[in-house]
């Protein structure tokens, strides 16, 4: 096998809260890159129907653009307009409950696996601990207790039955058991992984700018490890020494497996993005030079305060939905701690000596952390410096299109002037986003002298990334109108 990938939401594919576009992530593209043809038996993805778990906001702004145009006008389509949504929502929750995307039917035809067993939500300890059976018990108990059809309703355990869709997609029940790390054994001591990809973390994080809080493990009474999934998910940032804990159990599985497997192989890890430079969280208030905790940057801009991106100053004081400049520097001083570890950690792999007969494993660092760094346009102050592809530049002059890391911004008449990088759930990348995200691994690849006879195809990825090639003339609406907003704001709350 070429290439193995074990990660969550973002190599997945996931996009504008929907699991997932994995026909478009930055594996993927990989995979192309490797002379892989996706959604063959060479490299099989899996299809996600209705547009996705929980739900595609591109999809259901479209149909709201369709019936309704560029706006939703007072009294009388604001009404029908809430109705259409409710009807996209029903639809969804019949398609992954009742219809074909339920646990019961097989996913994947005659394919028993994906090579991709990336899953949306996944912390490091995920690559263990959840498997397919676990994902089924989990699934039952919330029927029992949320099951039904209401009314905005989206299928339950929507994390539950994204995982076990990639874990388990034939349904079968000898797979019941298969975590990431076991579908790693079980390719690798049969057919053997040339390239595995590593990326996972971001989760140990991200839940402080998706609920504008900090819920610090630093606070629990026992370590992360010692947890069930219920109490873990009462945490949204893992201390650095609970996160090094974690991580050190994965290298130590993930290097007996590889160790001791068919063939030699590459181990890409690439390092834990700065969650607060994600769109979703708008820097409000003053701005202030402070230090870098990555060291990436010469200086970097953080705000006053942080709240949703659909919002303002006065509505992070007044609702509390916000973090502060503090917070959200403490937040990456801790990220930049986990990188550190991870860092570390490659290191001290790559420097052990195979055993007798084992196999030569080769960790390689991949710092897609500094690339978004550069990217990151309000942290850098409006200036990023990180060089965009010349292909995507010259694109862009064509077509008067922008790409950066501002929140999607569209006026009514189709006219695109920010975004290009981030989804419209402000924390997941457009497929231009894994453009650039499997740029960086291919440097990496060839750094490490994997050889990928194939370049990447700026002009299909641009063609693919819908938002860009044909913008929302609906997004006023979001910008505008608070109903909206706010409804909007619920989904991406989901628990």
């Amino acid at each position: 096998m070429k290439l193995f990938t074990i990660g969550d939401s973002i190599s997945q594919g996931f996009m504008s809260l929907a699991a997932a576009r994995t026909e478009l992530s930055y594996s993927t593209l990989l995979a192309k890159c490797l002379g892989l043809a996706a959604s063959t038996d060479e490299y099989p993805i899996p299809f996600w129907g209705e547009g996705g778990l929980p739900i595609n906001i591109e999809k259901l702004l479209r149909s709201l653009q369709r019936k309704y145009g560029s706006d939703i006008r007072g009294p009388i389509e604001w009404p029908l307009a809430v109705a259409t949504v409710n009807g996209i929502l029903d639809d969804v929750e019949d398609y992954y409950e009742r219809g074909l995307g339920n646990i019961a039917l097989p996913q994947a035809g005659r394919r028993q696996f994906f090579p991709n067993v990336s899953v949306a939500g996944f912390t490091v300890a995920d690559a263990w601990t959840i498997t397919p059976r676990l994902c089924l018990e989990r699934i039952a108990a919330d029927e029992a207790k949320n099951g039904g059809d209401g009314f905005f309703d989206l299928p339950n355990a929507a994390f539950e039955r994204t995982a076990h869709a990639v874990l388990n997609p034939s349904r079968d029940p000898r797979f019941n058991d298969y975590s990431q790390l076991r579908w790693l054994k079980h390719h690798h001591h049969s057919e053997g992984v040339e390239n595995v990809v590593v990326w996972l973390g971001a989760n140990n994080a991200l839940g402080t700018v998706v609920r504008m809080g900090v819920k610090s493990t630093a606070s629990a009474r026992k370590s992360p490890l010692k947890m069930s999934l219920d109490e873990r998910n009462e945490y949204n940032l893992w201390t650095v020494e609970h996160f090094t804990e974690e991580y050190e159990v994965l290298m130590d599985k993930l290097h007996a497996t590889l160790s001791t497997g068919k063939r030699d192989c590459k181990v890409f890890i690439a390092t834990v993005p700065a969650v607060t430079i994600a769109p979703l969280a708008r820097g409000v208030g003053a701005s202030h030079e402070m230090n870098d905790p990555f060291g990436t940057l010469p200086s970097a801009k953080y705000f006053d305060r942080y709240t949703y991106f659909l919002f303002d100053h006065d509505y992070a004081r007044r609702s509390g939905n916000s973090l502060t400049r503090d917070e959200a520097h403490r937040i990456d001083t801790t990220i930049a701690g986990y990188n550190a570890a991870i860092a570390r950690l490659v290191a001290d792999y790559n420097a052990k000596a195979p055993s007798a007969g084992g196999r030569k494993v080769e960790y390689v660092l991949v710092d897609i952390c500094a690339q978004l760094l550069r990217l990151a346009f309000k942290r850098n102050d409006g200036h990023p410096p990180y060089v965009l592809p010349p292909e995507l530049v010259a694109l862009n002059e064509k077509l008067g299109r922008t790409v950066d890391t501002v929140y999607y911004t569209v006026d009514r008449k189709a006219k695109m002037s920010a975004g290009g990088v981030f989804s419209l759930d402000g924390v997941h990348p457009t497929a231009i986003g894994h453009g650039l995200i499997a740029r960086e691994f291919l440097e990496a690849f060839a750094a490490a002298g994997v050889a990928a006879p194939r370049k990447l195809d700026w002009n299909a990825i641009v063609a693919s990334d819908s938002l860009y090639s044909n913008p929302i003339a609906l997004m006023p609406e979001l910008y505008d109108n608070t109903r909206l907003a706010g409804l909007l704001l619920d989904l991406l709350r989901l628990p």
